[in-house]
């Protein structure tokens, strides 16, 4: 069975069916971020919600269905490939889901801890929620921040030729320290997508992470973003998304990228 076929192409349906489609030991890296179930539409800071997704599962619900997923990702992916998980946890912290997911991909799934990056969004428009105003009794401590917290597959490193290395000395360096300070993603009333990353996420990840025609693979691709950045940088992409509409979406932003670039 050939990597061919799935390539370069947004495909439409659920990543949990995908996955144990594709062949073994094809994916070279993972760069996604999971629904945080924080309940978007439904949410005080966030009213818009998903096209189709629900987002509130109970919790333990939610971390089950995402480490059934991320289990059958590991025999995908190659000797050293990269798994790129950006997540937030809930209630301002109170509920770390990013370290249950370091709990099962580590001691369940048995990945390896490559590194956890933060990422400073420098949002600060969650400032009100103080929780008790002036007051120690129950203060609350809004995050501006999410956590790509990043996996190795087998072995720490994955080898490659050095000729299909794309990253400068200068990014190398920058990308290098655990904390990334960057503006979130402001189109989401262009995409109609609630919770979008901006293309730097997963463009400064393919970077530091990956070969030139390495296979990048979004298993919840929404409107395409981690697709246009291994597009940009050479790298064959791979999109799952159960929404027929945000494959629209992500296929008519990938096709105008290629357009573009053929009369440059």
């Amino acid at each position: 069975m050939s990597i061919d076929k799935w390539v370069n192409k947004i495909h439409c349906g659920y990543c949990e069916e995908f996955i144990p489609k594709l062949p073994d030991k094809s994916i070279d890296i993972v760069i996604t971020s999971p629904p945080y179930n924080v309940d978007l539409g439904n949410n005080k800071h966030n009213k818009n919600s998903y096209d189709l997704y629900r987002d509130n599962k109970p919790y333990w619900e939610y971390i089950s269905w995402l480490k059934n997923i991320f289990g059958l990702l590991k025999i995908k992916l190659v000797h050293g490939g990269r798994v790129c998980i950006n997540i937030g946890d809930k209630e301002n912290g109170k509920i770390p889901t990013h370290s249950d997911i370091i709990q099962f991909m580590t001691n369940e799934l048995g990945y390896l801890m490559k590194a956890t990056i933060i990422w400073n969004k420098s949002q600060i428009g969650n400032r009100t929620s103080w929780g008790s105003w002036k007051s120690p009794s129950n203060p609350s401590f809004p995050t501006p921040f999410e956590y790509i917290l990043i996996f190795a597959n087998e072995y720490q490193k994955k080898d490659g030729d050095k000729k299909l290395i794309t990253i400068s000395r200068e990014e190398f360096i920058e990308n290098s320290l655990a904390i990334w300070t960057f503006s979130p993603e402001h189109k989401m009333a262009k995409y109609d997508h609630p919770a979008m990353f901006p293309v730097e996420l997963p463009y400064r990840l393919i970077q530091q992470l990956s070969y030139e025609n390495n296979t990048v693979l979004d298993i919840f691709s929404g409107v395409g973003t981690t697709c246009l950045a291994a597009a940009k940088l050479y790298r064959k992409w791979i999109g799952f998304e159960m929404s027929e509409k945000y494959v629209k979406e992500s296929t008519d932003r990938l096709n105008q990228y290629t357009n573009q670039t053929k009369l440059w």
